[in-house]
Order: structure tokens, then C-alpha cells, then sequence
């Protein structure tokens, strides 16, 4: 059961769940979940939340002060898009009026590549170029999470039954109730490192649902310096859209 209550001036949204204390989170957006146990009143949460209120408010002018800076990217000649943790700029490319049949199936395949140390992308696709790029990126990110599972899974001692790749809006990874792990295709454009701590923080989460001592020790365990992966999210992350 979710409800939407408002105090102090903090709207905020009430997750009940199987926890026995209460909780409460910014999300990137400047959103507020509480997380609560099935039985807890409302008159508690709403004494949780207003002994909570100085924290709430210093995350929220963090977040939106945050999001002011987002970058707005355009599909243009020079634009900057990341990919694991590099700028790449785009370069539109220009249609050959004479291309043959072989040409042409290659053109289809290839309408937005990574080479040179340049996004290029076919300039008849402009209009649609976010969505080649989701799809990109898409693809991107299976690729590292086929080539990186193995190296995690048995650290962690996680199990798994398969990934996807989805849009996750502010979350960057998720673990479904069917044993399969969601991840968001934006986060492909981190830092290989950064990609790894995602992918570990969510593996964790097989087996401790919420950030226990014990949740941590574990990702210290994989990654000692987990702190540092989870500082530069918390700054560079809202550059990771397009």
C-alpha cells in the first residue's frame, strides 16, 4: 500500500513493506519515499519524518540544486555523449546519393557507431537520433553485463536468474521478484569502476534487501572502496541521460 501525506512542508511518499523500522530516502528527482513496516501508524511515520525534516530538506536543495546543472543535450555536429566514463562527440554523417544494396544494408546496421573517438550518426536519422541512442546504449549495456556477471556472482554469493535492460528513470539497477536483475541502460555512460559498483550494490540486494551493516560489509568485501564509486554517482550522476 503506498500513500502520499505532506508534512512541514515535505510531501512524501509511504512504502509499507516487510521492514520493522522506518526509513527514508531522497531519490535523484528530489522525491521522498519513507519505507515502513505493514503495521506502523501514521501518527509515527509523521513523527519519523518531521525528526527528519533538517536532513530531508539539505537533500532536497542538494538534488535540485543538482538538476538545475543537468546537461541538456541536443543531437548536434560537436554534442558530447558519454560512454563509460569518456565524452565522445557526435558527427553527423552524410547520406551517399550512389550507395549500392551492399552499401545501403550497412548504412541500416550501422546508423549510429562509436569509432574514431567519435559518435557518428547517418544525418537523415537526426530526427530520430535518441531513440538509436537508447538503443545503443541498450545494447551497450548487455554487452558489460554478459562479459561482468561471472566475475560478481560467485564473490558476492548472489543467484541470479537472468538480466534486463530497461528504462529505470531515477533507480540505476533493480532486482525483480522472479530472480531476474534490472538494469538501466543509462548506466553504461559511468566509469567501468563505477558500472561494476552499480552491478555489485544491486547483486548484494539478492540476499540483503536493505542497507544493513551487513549489506555493506559485504559490498566492502567486493569492492573496499565502494565509498568513492558511490561519491562520484552521487555528483557526476544526473549527467547520465541524454
Amino acid at each position: 500500500m503506498i500513500d502520499i501525506l505532506k508534512i512541514d512542508g515535505i510531501q512524501y511518499e509511504v512504502r509499507r513493506t516487510g521492514r520493522v523500522t522506518l526509513g527514508v530516502s531522497v531519490e535523484r528527482d528530489g522525491s521522498v519515499i519513507v519505507s515502513a513496516p505493514k503495521n506502523a501508524s501514521i501518527e509515527a511515520i509523521e513523527q519519523y519524518v518531521s525528526s527528519k525534516r533538517l536532513w530531508i530538506y539539505q537533500k532536497i536543495a542538494h538534488k535540485h540544486k543538482t538538476n538545475k546543472e543537468k546537461i541538456r543535450r541536443e543531437f548536434v555536429n560537436g554534442q558530447g555523449f558519454l560512454y563509460l566514463g569518456k565524452s565522445y562527440r557526435l558527427r553527423l554523417i552524410k547520406d551517399s546519393e550512389d550507395m549500392n544494396r551492399v552499401q545501403k544494408k550497412m548504412k541500416e546496421q550501422n546508423i549510429l557507431r562509436l569509432q574514431h573517438g567519435y559518435f557518428e550518426l547517418q544525418a537523415s536519422e537526426q530526427n530520430c537520433a535518441r531513440d538509436h541512442f537508447i538503443r545503443w546504449y541498450k545494447r551497450k549495456t548487455e554487452e558489460q553485463l554478459k562479459a561482468r556477471l561471472s566475475r560478481y556472482v560467485d564473490r558476492v554469493g548472489a543467484e541470479i536468474e537472468g538480466f534486463r535492460v530497461l528504462d529505470l528513470g531515477n533507480r540505476w539497477a533493480s532486482y525483480g521478484a522472479k530472480g531476474t536483475l534490472n538494469f538501466n541502460w543509462r548506466t553504461v555512460m559511468a566509469p567501468i569502476w563505477v558500472f561494476d559498483y552499480i552491478l555489485v550494490h544491486e547483486l548484494v540486494h539478492t540476499i540483503k534487501k536493505r542497507h544493513t551493516k551487513e549489506f555493506w560489509s559485504i559490498v566492502a568485501r567486493v569492492i573496499p572502496d565502494y565509498q568513492e564509486h558511490e561519491a562520484w554517482l552521487q555528483v557526476h550522476g544526473v549527467e547520465m541521460d541524454i
